[in-house]
């Protein structure tokens, strides 16, 4: 649990300030400028090298890779709502964020009772760790918020592994692929909409691709039809990563890895599944 140190003084009327002010806009509220200072760059391809490699090597390796990042980006997470004055329990948040990969690969059984695990725990936590003015649910809401979903992404990629590592690999690929053009175009663009308009184009691209090629397990009509749901869903995943943390502009560098896979990673792993049912 962080210490008590981390969380800044109430309000004058004792509430945690929470979330950005509700008069910022939209944009500034979930969509984050790009970093430019330190190695963005070379931690973009150290990812994409390390989740190719765990995909190929298996289960059990796709579960620490995501893991590890899912509980570091969890662990900030719920660092930046402390700093807000909200008691999300970060020793909570990170484990959770870790276990919830780690479990998926034992299966979905002990997936659901790992994400049951983390709710009871939320909520524990938030008996113990809450301001007079604070609830119960609402200090577990922060603890969930800023680590459940998280969780649950990363353990849409070990799902995915566990049906097919080739799936998996399509879709990191493809999740690379925007995350890459957003990057270069969105950095020298002047609106927020460039960026991913680029990032989209680059999906387009790769599905393609993959569509003419027939990679396994996909034929060419399955591959237009996760291709497309990829192209759709990952830039959402920017904004839904935002809508975790208290504002766009958050330090939180290892959630910004795995936000692309929020929305995305759980709709392929559902779908994968039912289409190789």
């Amino acid at each position: 649990m962080a210490a008590d140190t981390d969380v800044k003084p109430d309000d004058p009327e004792g509430a945690p300030r929470g979330d950005a002010d509700p008069s910022t806009s939209w944009v500034e509220r979930f969509v984050s400028g790009y970093e430019l200072d330190g190695p963005r760059v070379r931690l973009g391809l150290l990812w994409f090298v390390a989740a190719v490699a765990a995909a190929a090597i298996g289960v059990g390796a796709t579960a620490v890779v995501f893991g590890v990042v899912a509980g570091a980006a969890g662990s900030q997470a719920a660092a930046a709502w402390r700093r807000e004055g909200c008691r999300s329990n970060q020793a909570v948040v990170g484990l959770g964020a870790l276990l919830l990969p780690v479990s998926a690969a034992f299966g979905i059984g002990v997936l659901g009772a790992a994400a049951i695990a983390y709710v009871v725990a939320a909520l524990a936590a938030g008996a113990v760790d809450r301001s007079p003015r604070a609830t119960v649910v609402a200090n577990a809401g922060y603890t969930i918020r800023a680590g459940f979903f998280i969780g649950i992404a990363g353990s849409s990629a070990v799902l995915l592994d566990r049906t097919s590592a080739a799936a998996l690999v399509a879709l990191i690929v493809l999740i690379s692929g925007f995350e890459v053009g957003d990057y270069l175009v969105g950095t020298g663009a002047s609106n927020p909409v460039e960026g991913p308009i680029a990032g989209i184009a680059a999906s387009l691209v790769l599905t393609f691709a993959i569509a003419s090629f027939a990679f396994d397990p996909f034929e060419t009509s399955s591959a237009w039809v996760f291709g497309g749901l990829a192209t759709v869903l990952t830039p959402l995943g920017s904004l839904a990563g935002s809508a975790l943390v208290p504002s766009a502009d958050a330090r939180v560098p290892a959630l910004r890895r795995l936000d692309s896979w929020l929305i995305v990673g759980p709709v392929w792993a559902f779908m994968l599944w039912t289409y190789l049912l």
